[in-house]
């Protein structure tokens, strides 16, 4: 058969660069089910939690959102408990929509190779509101 009269694609593994990224996150996660979008979300829920129930006891009733210097654009304070309360709710919102998601992708073929990234993209957006949460929390312990 010649190169142009044979099947777009007929490689029998992903393409390199998701070879790369599910080799990644084999290495980050292992094969265990603690993926962000299984027990690992929950995982990063529960951690979200300790963290608010941690810092309520820590923080006075109010904590600042909002750190700007010369004109004043807003509210710069926000109720403690309220603050403490959106980012467990936040993560685990995140956590239902990335399972949702995935649930939909899992019935593409596509999705197979390119599962790394996706799982990959998930944790790092999970981890980024984790780690916004205790940021807040440090900042306003000073």
């Amino acid at each position: 058969m010649s190169p142009s009269t044979r099947a777009t694609d007929d490689r029998t593994g992903p393409a390199i660069p998701s070879r790369v990224a599910t080799w990644l996150w084999t290495r980050v996660a292992g094969s265990s089910p603690l993926r962000p979008t299984a027990g690992g979300g929950l995982a990063l829920v529960v951690a979200s939690a300790a963290v608010s129930l941690a810092a309520s006891g820590l923080l006075e009733g109010t904590m600042r959102i909002r750190w700007s210097v010369g004109t004043y654009y807003g509210p710069e304070h926000a109720p403690t408990t309220l603050v403490l309360a959106a980012f467990p709710i936040l993560v685990a919102v995140a956590v239902g929509a990335f399972r949702g998601l995935v649930a939909g992708l899992e019935r593409l073929e596509e999705f197979d190779g390119n599962r790394g990234y996706y799982e990959l993209a998930a944790l790092v957006v999970l981890l980024s509101l984790l780690l916004t949460q205790i940021a807040l929390v440090v900042a306003n312990l000073w």
